[in-house]
C-alpha cells in the first residue's frame, strides 16, 4: 500500500492513498481526550506541549513509530484550512491575483471564465480521459486504479451525457473490486462526479440493502464503503441544481442515521456530515424550533434539517463523535438562510453552543466543535448582543476552558468571527479580537503564541478584503513583524511567517528574504516561502525559483515553494517542474514533483505527467503519482473537493474514515 512505502521512503514525501495525497504533518489517530472540556471555576491548563519539530528526513524500515503524535499543534488545522487563502486553482489558471473563493460548501467550484493556462476540453476529452480510462480498463494495481478514479470525478463530465455515463460506467465496474481500498474510492469518486444519476445506487451502497451487496460483490456492504458512500452522497447533494434531488439525498442520510446499527461511529459521522453539505432552500414559515414529536422530516425544509441535527446534539446518549460533528453542521446549515428564519435559528444554535462550553462534565470533543462553530456563526456586529457573547466568550476559552485543543481552537475561531462583517458596524468587534490574539501571541502560553500568530493573519485577511484600509491592520502587521524577527524557536517562526502573510505585511519581506536564505529545516523554510507567496512580494520569485531546482529530493519543500511561486503569479513554475519530472529518476522526485505539478500545473503539465502515466518503463507507484497529479490539474472545481468537507471540521473527533493521517485512508487524506 502506497502510505506505507512512503514511510519507507521519507517522512516528509506526501502519502498518498486512494488516490490521493496527504498534504500535512503527521500525527497519531484523531479524537480523544479527556473529558470535563467546560468552563471551571479555576482555570487550569496543560504543561507546556514544547516544540516537536517535524521530521524531514529519511526514515529506516520499522521507525514509523517515532512520528509525532501531538494533534494539538497549528499545522493540523492549517492543512485542513488553507484552500480558501491559497485559492491557487484560481490564481494559476487565470490572469491576474485572487483573494479567495466563496461558495466552496455548495460546490461553486466551476472552471473560471476567464483561464489562460488551464486545461481546454478538447485536451481533456482527446487526450486525458481516455488515458484514465485505459488504466481503469487494463490495470489493476490499487494506487494506480484509484489515483485514475479519483482523476475521473475530479474532471466531470464536461458538460458531455455521453461521457459522463462512460465514466460512470468504469466506476461502478470497481464498486465490486477485490481491494476494499478500491471498493470505497469507487463509492466516493461517484460522489466527485456529482452526477445525480449515482444517488440510488449510492443509496443502496450506504444502506447495505441486497442490491448494494450485489454492487459490491459480498455478503454485506462494509462499514468503510457505506460511511464513503455518504460522503459522496453528500457531494452529490452539494452540487445539485434540482431542489428535489436535493431532498432525496437528504432523505436517504436520515433514514441511514435513523437505521445505524453499526458498531462503528464512521457511518454516523459521515451522514451528520454530509447533512451538512446540503442546505435545502425550501423554508417551513417561521417558527420557533421544533423539539420532540414536532419534529418534521429534515428533507421537508432547510429548517427541519436544522431541528434534527440540534435533536441529534441534544442527546445526551448520543454517540460523542457524532454529537461532536452536529456543530460543523449546523453551522453550515445556517449558512444562507434567510431572515427572519436565520436570527431564530442562529439564536438557538449559538445557545445550545453556549451553553455546552458552560457544562463541566462535556466531552472534550464536543466542546472543541462548538468553539470551531462559534467561530463560523459569529461576526464583528457591535451592535448584536448575541456576537459580542460570542466574542466574549471565545476571548474567555483559552483562560477557563479545561481543554487544550479548544483553546487553541478559540483563537482562530475569534479571528474568523471577528473578521465576518454583519449588518452593524464593525469596529469594536475587530479591536476586540485584535486586542485579544495580540496578548496571547505576547504573554500567551508557549505553545499557544503560534496560533495566535497564525489567527493574526486569518483576522487581518478577512479584514482586508472589505476594509482595506481598516485601522487595526496596522497594528496587526507590526506586532506579526515583531514577533517574527524576535522569534528563534522554528514551529513557532513558521506559524509567524504564514501570519504575515495572511496579513500581507509588507515591512516583513526583508526578514522572511533573509530566513529563506538560512539553513532552517524543510518545513520551516517551506513555510517561509509560502509566507512571501502569500504576502505577494514579487522579488522573492528569483530566489524561490533557484530553490525550486535544488529541492528535487527535498519534497516538503519543493511542494511548498511551488505553492509559493503559483502565489506570486509565476506562469513558468508548471513548465519548470514538468522539465525535473522528465529527468527524475527516483520514486521520491516522482513523488514530491507529480505532486507539486498537481498543485500548481496548467496545461503545460499534461504532456509529461501524460508520458509518465502512459510508460510501460515507470513503476506503477509513479503512474499513480502522474495520475493523482492530472486530476488535480484538471479539476473542475477550483478548490479541491473535499475542503468542501475538511474546512470548519474538527478534525479531532475524527473516525478513521473521516482522517487517519498515519495511513492516508480517511476521506480528507484523498487528494
Amino acid at each position: 500500500m502506497l502510505p506505507r512505502l512512503l514511510l519507507l521512503l521519507a517522512l516528509a514525501v506526501p502519502a498518498a492513498g486512494h488516490g490521493g495525497v496527504y498534504r500535512g504533518p503527521w500525527g497519531g489517530g484523531a479524537g480523544g481526550g479527556a473529558s470535563g472540556g467546560g468552563f471551571e471555576g479555576t482555570p487550569a491548563g496543560p504543561a507546556p506541549l514544547g516544540a516537536v519539530p517535524l521530521p524531514t528526513g529519511p526514515l529506516s524500515p520499522g521507525s514509523a513509530l517515532a512520528v509525532p503524535q501531538d494533534l494539538t499543534r497549528w499545522e493540523f488545522w492549517w492543512e485542513h484550512n488553507q484552500a480558501p487563502f491559497l485559492a491557487l486553482k484560481t490564481r494559476v489558471r487565470t490572469t491576474g491575483s485572487a483573494t479567495g473563493v466563496e461558495g466552496f460548501y455548495l460546490g461553486d467550484g466551476q472552471r473560471p471564465q476567464q483561464s489562460s493556462l488551464g486545461p481546454t476540453d478538447d485536451q481533456l476529452r482527446q487526450r486525458v480521459v481516455p488515458a484514465l480510462l485505459a488504466v481503469l480498463a487494463r490495470e489493476s494495481n490499487v494506487d494506480l486504479v484509484t489515483g485514475a478514479m479519483v482523476a475521473l470525478a475530479k474532471i466531470g463530465d464536461l458538460g458531455d451525457p455521453t461521457l459522463g455515463a462512460e465514466i460512470e460506467a468504469a466506476l461502478l465496474r470497481r464498486l465490486g473490486d477485490a481491494s476494499q481500498e478500491t471498493r470505497e474510492t469507487a463509492a466516493v469518486a461517484l460522489g466527485i462526479l456529482a452526477s445525480p444519476r449515482t444517488v440510488p445506487t449510492l443509496a443502496h451502497l450506504l444502506w447495505d440493502t441486497p442490491e448494494g451487496r450485489k454492487l459490491a460483490r459480498a455478503s454485506e456492504v462494509v462499514y468503510r464503503t457505506r460511511a464513503f458512500a455518504a460522503y459522496g452522497l453528500g457531494l452529490v447533494g452539494a452540487r445539485a441544481t434540482s431542489e428535489v434531488d436535493r431532498q432525496l439525498v437528504v432523505s436517504i442520510l436520515r433514514r441511514a442515521l435513523e437505521g445505524d446499527r453499526t458498531s462503528t461511529r464512521d457511518l454516523g459521522v459521515a451522514c451528520v456530515l454530509a447533512l451538512g453539505l446540503v442546505p435545502l432552500a425550501t423554508l417551513a414559515p417561521p417558527a420557533a424550533p421544533a423539539r420532540g414529536r414536532d419534529l418534521a422530516p429534515p428533507e421537508s425544509s432547510r429548517q427541519a434539517q436544522l431541528d434534527f441535527v440540534l435533536a441529534l446534539f441534544r442527546d445526551p446518549e448520543g454517540e460523542r463523535l457524532v454529537r461532536a460533528q452536529c456543530p460543523v453542521t449546523l453551522a453550515r446549515l445556517l449558512a444562507g438562510l434567510p431572515e427572519p428564519h436565520l436570527a431564530t435559528y442562529r439564536a438557538a444554535v449559538a445557545g445550545e453552543l453556549l451553553e455546552c462550553l458552560s457544562r463541566r462534565r462535556e466531552e472534550s470533543e464536543v466542546v472543541q466543535s462548538a468553539v470551531l462553530a462559534l467561530g463560523t456563526i459569529g461576526c464583528n456586529d457591535s451592535a448584536s448582543e448575541l456576537d459580542a457573547r460570542i466574542r466574549r466568550v471565545l476571548a474567555e476559552v483559552p483562560r477557563q476552558v479545561n481543554e487544550p485543543q479548544a483553546r487553541a481552537f478559540a483563537l482562530l475561531a475569534a479571528a474568523e468571527a471577528a473578521g465576518r462583517y454583519g449588518a452593524g458596524p464593525a469596529h469594536e468587534g475587530i479591536d476586540h479580537a485584535r486586542a485579544f490574539l495580540v496578548e496571547q501571541m505576547i504573554d500567551g502560553r508557549n505553545w499557544l503564541q503560534p496560533w495566535a500568530a497564525l489567527a493574526t493573519g486569518v483576522l487581518a485577511w478577512h479584514v482586508q478584503r472589505t476594509e482595506p484600509a481598516h485601522p487595526a491592520l496596522a497594528p496587526l502587521r507590526r506586532v506579526l513583524r515583531d514577533r517574527l524577527e524576535d522569534e528563534r524557536q522554528h514551529e513557532a517562526l513558521a506559524a509567524h511567517a504564514l501570519g504575515a502573510g495572511l496579513a500581507r505585511s509588507q515591512d516583513c519581506a526583508g526578514h522572511l528574504m533573509k530566513l529563506l536564505r538560512k539553513g532552517l529545516p524543510d518545513a520551516t523554510r517551506g513555510q517561509v516561502a509560502l509566507g512571501l507567496g502569500l504576502l505577494g512580494h514579487a522579488d522573492a520569485v528569483e530566489p524561490l525559483r533557484a530553490l525550486l531546482a535544488e529541492s528535487k529530493y527535498r519534497p516538503e519543500l519543493l511542494r511548498l515553494v511551488a505553492i509559493a511561486l503559483g502565489l506570486l503569479g509565476d506562469k513558468d513554475v508548471g513548465a519548470q517542474l514538468a522539465g525535473m519530472l522528465a529527468e527524475a529518476r527516483s520514486l521520491a522526485a516522482q513523488a514530491a514533483i507529480a505532486s507539486a505539478l498537481g498543485h500548481v500545473g496548467d496545461r503545460r503539465a499534461l504532456d509529461p505527467l501524460l508520458a509518465l502515466l502512459e510508460s510501460r518503463l515507470a513503476t506503477e507507484r509513479a503512474r499513480a503519482f502522474a495520475a493523482v497529479a492530472l486530476g488535480n490539474v484538471c479539476d473542475k472545481e477550483l478548490l479541491p473537493w473535499n475542503a468542501k468537507i475538511g474546512v470548519g471540521v474538527n478534525y479531532r473527533a475524527a473516525p478513521p474514515t473521516l482522517s487517519d493521517p498515519l495511513t492516508g485512508a480517511g476521506i480528507l487524506e484523498i487528494f
